[in-house]
């Protein structure tokens, strides 16, 4: 996992920060494998849009054991920036099977997004408005209160780390 000093910077100061190639994933991140995490654990799915069919956006809540590297996303990011931990701070996959937009909105957590399959626009709205490419291995943080929508160009999936905790550190 890869952060250079100016990152870790915005990132404690609250600033929208994306980071090229945060990690190098060598798994294969489909959607056989969100079939095999939803039969071999008790997890629940979301459906965050409700067009109908196959043509919403999924939410798989909670996954933060189901596969170790979760587990060390989790921590790295807890520990480097020194979360309170907080009963709801969590990872959630979210994924789409076609292109999807979804509507802007404002999270109450600080997220961290990692993408793992595919290519998915950000597009924040702030001082001014900004659009973020996330593809396999990269990672955009928004701090919570910042709106944004996303854009699936294609089929994606993505994990949402998301800290409803202050931080110790600021």
């Amino acid at each position: 996992m890869l952060l250079n000093k100016e990152q870790i910077n915005l990132i404690k100061n609250n600033k929208v920060t994306f980071i090229k190639n945060f990690v190098l994933l060598t798994r294969e991140y489909d959607f056989n494998l969100l079939s095999k995490l939803m039969e071999e654990n008790e997890c629940k799915i979301n459906q965050k849009l409700l067009i109908g069919n196959l043509k919403d956006v999924f939410q798989m809540l909670k996954v933060s054991n189901f596969l170790q590297e979760f587990k060390v996303f989790f921590d790295f990011l807890s520990k480097m920036f020194k979360y309170e931990r907080h009963e709801k701070d969590e990872i959630d996959l979210f994924f789409s099977l076609v292109s999807q937009v979804g509507t802007p909105h404002v999270d109450i957590e600080d997220v961290f997004i990692i993408g793992l399959k595919g290519t998915t626009i950000y597009r924040v709205f702030d001082i001014e408005n900004k659009d973020y490419t996330i593809e396999k291995g990269d990672m955009i943080f928004i701090p919570r209160g910042i709106k944004h929508k996303v854009i699936g160009l294609n089929p994606r999936i993505v994990a949402s780390i998301g800290y409803f905790g202050k931080r110790l550190d600021g």
